[in-house]
């Protein structure tokens, strides 16, 4: 590898995860010299580590994928759902940005790059509401790892703790056909198949050929930047900006040759990943038992908010008025877990028939199968009102044996290893489990008998739970009479405490429509841009749909980047010229 040293650039892309190396391949595309700067020893950031899915309203596949389902969508429906998702929060400016370029993006990236999506069923996270639709969210078509080369050894891996003995699921349809192999001939079929193929390229290649979800996504940008020329420049944190007469000119890189001044004559890019790491920054902005615990997060461990720090040191300012903090997910960890690879996102679980979740009093608190940032939310404002820290995720022998729970896998998977270890708690009996994990006996039985009768029914009183579209797509389609509730009635019982994480921090630095960083003034510092979790959530905090953190990422990305470049005098292939971009300063 070439040795790090003091050179300049056209642009600066710091973080490789996806909204950075989508800023990167725009503006490579458009001519410009390009140079992606990566904390840590592997690019991909937590795109690479995610499901892959981006939430864009108006996209390209929705149109035809809609006519095969009956479902419809447009632009004014998906402003008129934002507005609501945003509420008081709405930056009109950004809103607008984001759905007439979201579409254009997506159709850039695919026609210009080894990018590619699929059309995918998804009901907004909000599906009652005006203007949802259940089309806009796209997922990342699989990649083959033959065609990355040297790429794959610093690519990073999905989340160790999500793989089945080495395999990564693709699509949620994968998913459920392998939840189903101990009780359907046809899925253990499928899986069989699917195993024999993963144990060959093992046995061939050393690891599975087929690259999925988030990490298919990183891949195929990755593969496109590779072929353009773009260095990536591992294991070389920004340590600060380069301010010259008021505008960024480039950034100071702690790089493994020594620190080196990169300068960059259009623009420098933050797409850090954030500051959910960041524990003065939590302390500050976080709500509840969130702001001082020890987080509980699948995010990677070096998403400590530096994008923000170095941009504030220059006069930028944080825009930490949203509506919520963050993407929450609930979340649970291995016992002595150190990082992110003991942490287990409760994404299927909690809404399969047969769990609820109660806090030590033995109540339920929410409706278990919302979408996961809303379900955090509650779960927070229930710690504060009942005076706990603590929350428990309960199913019963049934449950556990079809679905799994967290770290622990369906049947015929072995489950002593997590009771031994004391992840999993397991009582005989209500009593027992609730001995066990301190919950309030008599409460905790009185919850499950008046949850079972509302499974019986198919209709939750309490909570509304298997109400709305999103659950019932959640749920278990074979189970009636609500695909989402479901009575706990076979002993033995168990229980995952469960911790309110999140997938991302959402506020962060304010910028404008161009993804411009602004200054307390809220007036643009020339040079310098910030996309993905380094800027503000566009939504106000709000998250409207799978793919809501990732689809605004690269759709300000490629803002950034096309601004960047016609202010440079160059222009995208095949995008017109915005007759009105303001050139930078």
């Amino acid at each position: 590898m070439d040795k790090k040293t003091d050179r300049t650039v056209d642009v600066l892309v710091i973080g490789s995860g996806g909204a950075g190396l989508t800023a990167a391949a725009t503006a490579r595309k458009a001519g410009l010299d390009v140079l992606v700067a990566e904390k840590e020893p592997v690019f991909g950031g937590t795109t690479a580590t995610s499901g892959g899915v981006i939430w864009i309203p108006m996209n390209r596949h929705a149109a035809p994928f809609g006519k095969t389902i009956g479902v419809t969508d447009s632009l004014e429906d998906a402003r008129t759902y934002l507005h609501i998702e945003a509420g008081q929060y709405v930056d009109e400016p950004r809103i607008d940005a984001y759905l007439e370029h979201g579409p254009t993006m997506v159709a850039f990236m695919e026609d210009n790059t080894e990018v590619k999506f699929h059309s995918m069923e998804f009901p907004d996270y909000h599906p009652d509401e005006d203007g949802a639709s259940s089309i806009r969210s796209l997922g990342s078509v699989e990649y083959d790892a033959r065609k990355m080369g040297p790429l794959m050894k610093t690519l990073k891996g999905e989340l160790p703790q999500t793989l089945f003995l080495g395999l990564a699921l693709g699509s949620s349809l994968e998913m459920k056909t392998f939840m189903k192999a101990g009780r359907s001939p046809k899925a253990m079929a499928f899986v069989a198949k699917r195993m024999i193929r993963h144990f060959r390229d093992l046995a061939l290649h050393g690891s599975t050929q087929s690259i999925v979800r988030g990490r298919a996504l990183i891949a195929r940008l990755a593969r496109t930047l590779t072929d353009d020329g773009v260095p990536f420049w591992l294991e070389s944190p920004a340590t600060s900006l380069i301010e010259e007469n008021g505008k960024v000119v480039g950034a100071r890189l702690n790089t493994p040759d020594g620190e080196v001044e990169v300068r960059a004559r259009h623009g420098v890019v933050l797409a850090g990943g954030g500051y959910p790491r960041d524990r003065e920054r939590r302390r500050e902005h976080h709500p509840g038992v969130t702001a001082t615990m020890d987080p509980v997060l699948p995010v990677p461990m070096g998403n400590t908010g530096d994008g923000s720090r170095m941009a504030e040191a220059v006069g930028a300012r944080f825009n930490g008025n949203l509506s919520s903090a963050a993407a929450w997910m609930p979340t649970s960890q291995l016992p002595g877990a150190t990082d992110y690879t003991g942490v287990w996102p409760h994404l299927v679980d909690r809404t399969k028939p047969g769990f609820i979740m109660v806090t030590p009093d033995g109540r339920r608190f929410a409706n278990e199968s919302q979408n996961y940032r809303d379900l955090v939310i509650e779960m927070i404002d229930a710690f504060e009102e009942r005076g706990t820290d603590t929350a428990w995720l309960i199913a019963d022998h049934r449950a556990v044996k079809r679905w799994g729970i967290g770290f622990v896998r369906p049947f015929p998977i072995p489950r002593g290893r997590y009771i031994k270890n004391g992840y999993l708690k397991r009582g005989k009996t209500l009593d027992e489990l609730a001995s066990i994990c301190g919950i309030e006996a008599e409460e905790l039985k009185a919850t499950v008998a008046r949850f079972n009768g509302f499974a019986k029914a198919g209709r939750d009183d309490e909570y509304q739970r298997g109400a709305t579209p999103y659950d019932k797509h959640h749920g278990d389609d074979e189970h009636k009479p609500n695909p989402a509730l479901g009575a706990l009635e076979t002993g033995p019982y168990y229980a995952v405490r469960i911790y309110p994480g999140e997938i991302t921090s959402y506020k962060g630095l304010a910028t404008d429509k161009y993804a411009r960083v602004l200054g307390h003034d809220d007036q643009p510092i020339g040079g310098l841009y910030a996309v993905g979790n380094d800027q503000a959530n566009v939504f106000g905090g709000a998250y409207p749909g799978a793919g809501g953190t990732i689809g605004p990422g690269m759709v300000f990305a490629w803002i950034a980047a096309r601004h960047i470049a016609e202010s440079a005098g160059k222009t995208l292939p095949g995008i017109a010229p915005e007759a009105s971009v303001e050139a930078a300063e």
